[in-house]
């Protein structure tokens, strides 16, 4: 496991600074068994260097905003954003995917998901919303798989017996409904830590909810 550092417009993020994103937030009034599972799997990283997300933080990343950071993004920019996306999203229904096994990676662990191809359409349908408002390129990465972020490492440490727990965990899976898709302004801070390193850890400003679906 190595230390976590995010990362905009394929380059280190300067501390403070905030960028749009579209996630997928789980309700912890619905996604009952998903936040028993994320319980659990807490439980496991406190005995790591893993910064564990808080429950209202935890999220699959569906896009970032990559045009500019949000300071940058006009007001009405962000208008013409949220129409285009409550357009394209009132054309895919609400759905379900499962999240789970937990998965020890590279820069902390997360919750893989399946299947991908609702997760993917969703994706692609924010892209076509972001491409719409802005000239400068606003994807800067292929985003990879779909996966529900449960921490992230502030510093160096054996992934091996970490893996081993997280996979002693049972059940290993849960549902997520996915009724809505959340536009966040989040910030990325750096926090100094005794050892001269940093402990990154985001918070957000919502912006909208757009559900998904024909009213």
């Amino acid at each position: 496991m190595k230390r976590f550092v995010p990362v905009f417009r394929n380059k280190p993020w300067e501390s403070g600074v905030s960028v749009l994103h579209l996630y997928v937030v789980p309700d912890p009034a619905v996604d009952k068994a998903l936040f028993a599972l994320i319980a659990a799997c807490r439980t496991v990283l406190q005995d790591y260097p893993v910064w564990c997300l808080p429950d209202d933080r935890i999220h699959i990343t569906v896009e970032m905003d990559a045009a500019a950071p949000s300071e940058q993004i006009t007001q009405a920019q962000r208008a013409q954003l949220i129409s285009e996306l409550e357009a394209r999203l009132a054309g895919i229904d609400p759905f379900t995917v499962l999240c789970g096994s937990p998965i020890a990676n590279r820069s902390g662990a997360l919750l893989d998901t399946y299947p991908d191809h609702q997760l993917t359409a969703l994706q692609n349908l924010a892209r076509a919303a972001l491409w719409e408002v802005h000239d400068a390129p606003a994807i800067s990465h292929d985003g990879g798989r779909g996966h529900m972020s449960l921490g992230y490492a502030f510093d160096e440490a054996d992934s091996d017996p970490l893996q081993s727990a997280l996979r002693r965990i049972t059940p290993s899976h849960a549902p997520l409904t996915v009724s809505r898709l959340h536009l966040l302004d989040v910030r990325w801070t750096a926090h100094p830590r005794p050892d001269g390193g940093v402990r990154w850890e985001m918070t957000w400003e919502l912006l909208a909810a757009i559900p998904l679906g024909k009213p």
